[in-house]
């Protein structure tokens, strides 16, 4: 293949229209949201097995997968993206960089500047620069001039993003139905990420046992102690490492209302049980994935996201900023270390945590100790009760202003002998 002809061909062919993966739209802050239909999804489905029908295309990918699946799957959308905009083939863009290396990186660096023409965040840029080296470097070729993308650190999509507050996130979980508010529940007041509920493919997540208070006795779902914890196998772990997490009193009773419907309605559940679960009688969302007892990665975000709109258009993943920031304000206030706060986050932290909270087993007094730690800083992670009990106060003065003043000294006179009844025990 004449390599000259070959690079004169991809610099005339680059597509002037967005496809479906626009990235300047794909956040969830800002004026425009990125809304992908089902025949977006699809499209770019198509395109990846199309890929993945070739042989060093699929080697390529298996390779990424054994470390992360979703990377892999980004990287092969990435490289389709660009193969689609240059009229070509993964093999021919490989080709040409074993022919010619100076050629290859001067179209990747026009690539550059063609996407910051086109406004494509920083960071989205960067990605595909990542995907592309990465096909290169699986036939050994690698890109040696540095190439520079413009605020590379940048972030404008989520500049204007910030938590929730204890107000908001009352109304959140106020109108968010059983399932959702789990959901919510366990991102917030537990720091989970999405696909430790469920992850990408929908055949692993969260089940019953990695709760070890939570107990089924008689059809009833109950804790045995609390703030309980939540542990994070290994396989579901982003950083490839077990930890856990605990769940604080709001997100319990969400959890234990949501798991004590599923068991009214006729649903077994046992240790393997997922704790996020599809909704049997419905087929949309399954992703092809009827057969699946966990809920995949995407559907997970969206169910949260859908809670969220149209009062609010944040991403998901706020709800981890959620705890992470409450977690540093109760480490400000002295409740809980630092290295606890980052191991709930699920961070392997510094050298120092490698001797103390990352080792493979912990003792009872250590655990005991990050139990408590959570336990003093729940108040700041359920701020619902700080918003509800100012309202609480209202209503019980209008309560008392409008009742009986007989009923009232009855009241007083039960209230009084209690009080004195207490006190004697004590």
């Amino acid at each position: 293949m004449d390599h000259t002809n070959f690079v004169k061909k991809l610099n005339s062919n680059i597509a002037t229209t967005n496809s479906d993966e626009d990235c300047t739209k794909w956040s969830d802050m800002g004026n425009t949201t990125y809304k992908t239909t089902s025949t977006t999804a699809k499209k770019r489905e198509n395109k990846v097995r199309k890929l993945l029908a070739n042989t060093e295309v699929k080697r390529w990918y298996d390779n990424l997968a054994r470390g992360s699946p979703i990377t892999a799957e980004s990287r092969t959308r990435r490289l389709a993206r660009f193969c689609e905009e240059h009229n070509t083939t993964p093999i021919e863009f490989a080709e040409l960089g074993v022919k010619d290396l100076k050629a290859v990186t001067d179209l990747l660096q026009d690539h550059i500047t063609w996407m910051e023409l086109k406004h494509y965040a920083p960071q989205y840029i960067e990605a595909t620069m990542t995907a592309l080296k990465s096909w290169l470097r699986h036939f050994d070729i690698q890109i040696v001039r540095r190439l520079k993308i413009t605020d590379a650190d940048s972030t404008p999509t989520l500049e204007n993003e910030r938590v929730p507050n204890g107000k908001e996130m009352a109304e959140i979980l106020m109108r968010a139905p059983l399932r959702e508010g789990a959901v919510i529940s366990l991102m917030a007041k537990s720091g989970l990420r999405p696909e430790v509920l469920g992850n990408h493919n929908g055949t692993d997540g969260l089940m019953i046992k990695d709760l070890p208070d939570l107990e089924i006795v008689n059809g009833v779902a109950r804790l045995l102690h609390t703030p309980p914890k939540v542990i994070v196998r290994r396989t579901l772990s982003k950083a490839r490492h077990q930890y856990f997490t605990f769940l604080s009193n709001i997100g319990s009773e969400r959890l234990l209302a949501y798991l004590n419907d599923r068991l009214a309605k006729g649903e077994i559940l046992n240790s393997e049980s997922a704790i996020i679960a599809p909704n049997m009688d419905y087929k949309y969302g399954r992703q092809g994935k009827e057969g699946n007892k966990f809920l995949l990665t995407v559907r997970i975000s969206n169910i949260v996201r859908n809670t969220f709109r149209p009062r609010f258009t944040w991403r998901p993943y706020v709800l981890r900023s959620y705890f992470d920031t409450q977690l540093l304000l109760a480490e400000a206030r002295g409740k809980i270390a630092h290295d606890f706060r980052v191991f709930f986050m699920g961070h392997k932290g510094s050298i120092e945590a490698k001797y103390t909270t990352n080792k493979g087993i912990m003792s009872e007094e250590m655990v005991k100790e990050m139990q408590d730690a959570y336990k003093r800083s729940e108040e700041l992670l359920d701020m619902e009760y700080l918003v509800k009990a100012p309202q609480q106060k209202e209503d019980l003065q209008s309560a008392i202003a409008n009742a009986d003043p007989q009923m009232l000294q009855e009241i007083l006179k039960i209230l009084t002998s209690a009080i004195k009844s207490k006190s004697s025990i004590q």
